[in-house]
């Protein structure tokens, strides 16, 4: 069913594009509060934030400007210690990891309605002891994305792309500390915006790979295509109806090819400029193909639901929280159902200084629907787990120029099945610039 970044990650098509950000830096340095993996209720949301990308970008500073065109450069280093890099409930290893990175926005306005914006933040993960486990990375949100307007319809054109290896950020795994996936999703949208309502469809089409062998299960490609249509019931509340239709083929014979469907109903309430309320409530729908030498799969039908909630309380004060049921596509077998719960807190207490509690709680049924035709794969679980806990960013501006933040997060894993169960601790710190 859905997910934004700020949740641990569900989408369920593994269509992976997130919002493009400047500084996503801090994903680096321990797990945050974003789902684990990708739900149906992305597939919309994330698509709409794409639509409007250009927009936010013309609000950022610069590090050189020529006329129209305007680039920003945010170089930093993060160093953060983990208690458990492979996840694992026995002899744990830690280890230190040094994340130099590099951000880069780039905005050119063509005009007022067309507009040209590339994203990219690159880095490299590098352990210091365990240097198997190093490796490049693409930050989540990195791609480039072309607004234009034909009369009153605002098309936007996208090619969005990660390669991300951190093994934490996903409650499906365990085990392993060298789980990740490439993705690259290039489509369109168009949104059509009248007095009393609104329009939005749009098609992706995607590739996933692992960035390790022993996950190119994962190895597929999918075609996604939504609509939602919304009713401004006033200027403060919108309301409607959305859905999708997605369908994935994998290059191996282990998870089976699947068409889904979904269908449901939305909200979008802002009573005022500081307080957001989004609920979600729909059913979705999964078919799946026996092309799998090792799962037999049937259809699997469920319901999602979801409620997300932003409030700026006060000037230095404001907190999020989201919560819901989603279903989504698994990693080790071939449907994970799951609750969830993610919450924030940013609070400004002093000037210059920031502080930012978060938590996030997953309980989830993974496998439903699939029999294993051979239980000798060791690969492949059925299995329930819940999957929480919570950090803390303490975080200061030097300068205008420099920043530094201080980070801890714990997460704990339990499993029905043995050994997937663990304790993970990462402590980091982290020094960014840009110019002004």
């Amino acid at each position: 069913m859905k997910t934004k970044s700020h949740k641990r990650q569900p989408h369920c098509r593994f269509i992976a594009l997130g919002l493009f950000s400047s500084v996503p830096l801090y994903l680096f340095l321990g797990s945050t509060t974003a789902k684990a993996q990708v739900g149906i209720l992305d597939d919309i949301d994330n698509e709409l934030a794409a639509a409007k990308l250009s927009q936010q970008a013309k609000l950022q500073d610069y590090t050189y400007k020529s006329g129209d065109f305007s680039m920003l450069l945010i170089p930093a280093l993060s160093l953060q210690w983990n208690s458990n890099i492979n996840l694992t409930d026995t002899d744990q290893q830690s280890d230190f990891i040094l994340f130099p990175t590099l951000g880069i926005l780039m905005n050119y306005p063509l005009t007022d309605l067309n507009t040209l914006q590339l994203n990219v933040t690159v880095g490299y993960s590098d352990y210091l002891q365990h240097s198997d486990l190093s490796t490049w990375f693409l930050s989540t949100g990195s791609g480039i994305s072309f607004d234009f307007a034909i009369g009153d319809i605002l098309f936007n054109l996208h090619d969005q792309f990660n390669y991300v290896q951190n093994s934490a950020q996903n409650a499906q795994v365990a085990g392993t500390g060298s789980f990740g996936t490439f993705n690259n999703s290039a489509g369109f949208s168009a949104d059509w915006s009248l007095k009393y309502f609104d329009t939005t469809v749009g098609f992706d089409h995607q590739n996933t790979l692992a960035t390790k062998s022993e996950f190119n299960q994962l190895d597929s490609s999918t075609e996604t295509g939504y609509l939602r249509e919304g009713y401004k019931v006033n200027s403060k509340l919108t309301t409607g109806v959305e859905g999708t239709i997605a369908y994935t083929a994998y290059d191996q014979d282990v998870l089976n090819n699947n068409t889904s469907y979904s269908a449901g109903v939305y909200g979008d309430w802002r009573p005022d400029a500081y307080l957001h309320i989004s609920p979600r409530f729909g059913y979705v729908i999964n078919q799946f193909q026996q092309t799998s030498s090792q799962l037999q799969s049937s259809n699997v039908d469920s319901w999602y639901l979801d409620l997300s909630v932003t409030h700026q309380l006060t000037k230095s004060f404001s907190y999020s929280l989201d919560v819901g049921h989603n279903l989504t596509p698994g990693v080790q077998s071939q449907v994970t159902e799951y609750w969830y719960a993610n919450g924030g807190i940013t609070w400004s207490f002093i000037k210059n200084f920031s502080l930012q509690p978060n938590f996030f709680y997953q309980h989830g049924n993974q496998g439903i629907g699939t029999t294993i035709i051979n239980p000798a794969n060791p690969n492949l679980v059925n299995e329930i787990y819940d999957w929480y806990g919570g950090g803390i960013s303490f975080n200061y501006a030097i300068t205008k120029r420099f920043a530094a933040s201080l980070n801890y997060t714990i997460t704990q894993r339990t499993s029905s099945a043995p050994g997937r169960g663990y304790t993970q601790n990462v402590i980091g710190i982290q020094l960014s610039y840009h110019s002004i």
